[in-house]
């Protein structure tokens, strides 16, 4: 039983150790949430060559050593070495530190689930290591229902969060505003509105609870 977590990242160690496809894809995910990167490997992907060169993240040119594992609150392990996998996964245990290896659930005490990210609003969904495929064929599923549309109204309740707390001091009355908003089928209507009208119509239904 894996527990569902979202992590902060931005200005943390991380360390990917391998330079393929996969470890690109791994790099990729982890600079949009702003960690800071170090990729181990021989030999690197023509982008990851890049990212390298334009200071995005660092790079060490040789198998994957011990002394990697210094100060990284992660680790990423995606080789296609068996070997090597089993040497991450193990010393990164070693020194306490989160090891996924890819396509290896039993060396893994995190794993990555199938990810929809619209603004603020994420949605990760997981298999527990079973079938990734599966994985990602429930996320094309739900993407059909969690759309942008989703990262506008968690703009805008984010928006007015201070406002409510200021106009209703009680915070079971200001749970009631916000569940009210969202009964209110804001993730259909909103689609027929820009941000100022939603807005409007927000407001509005918060005056008729004061």
């Amino acid at each position: 039983m894996f527990y569902p977590l979202f992590i902060e990242l931005r200005g943390k160690a991380v360390l990917v150790v391998g330079g393929g496809q996969v470890a690109e894809r791994k790099v990729d995910s982890l600079l949009q949430c702003q960690a800071l990167v170090t990729v181990v490997a021989p030999n690197l992907t023509s982008h990851l060559k890049q990212l390298a060169a334009a200071g995005s993240i660092r790079s060490v040119l040789r198998k994957f050593e011990e002394s990697d594992l210094e100060n990284a609150l992660l680790v990423i392990s995606a080789t296609d070495d068996t070997e090597t996998q089993e040497r991450v996964a193990a010393l990164a245990r070693a020194h306490g530190i989160l090891i996924n290896t890819v396509d290896e659930p039993r060396l893994c005490d995190f794993i990555v689930p199938a990810v929809i990210r619209h603004g603020d609003v994420i949605t990760a969904i997981s298999t527990s290591g079973k079938s990734p495929a599966l994985a990602a064929a429930l996320r094309a599923r739900v993407e059909t229902v969690v759309t942008k549309d989703a990262a506008r109204a968690a703009n805008l309740l984010g928006a007015i969060r201070s406002e409510v707390h200021s106009r209703f001091a009680d915070p079971a009355r200001r749970k009631v505003v916000f569940e009210r908003i969202v009964e209110s089928g804001i993730l259909d209507w909103i689609t027929d509105y820009d941000d100022a009208g939603a807005m409007q119509k927000i407001y509005s239904i918060i005056q008729g609870l004061e």
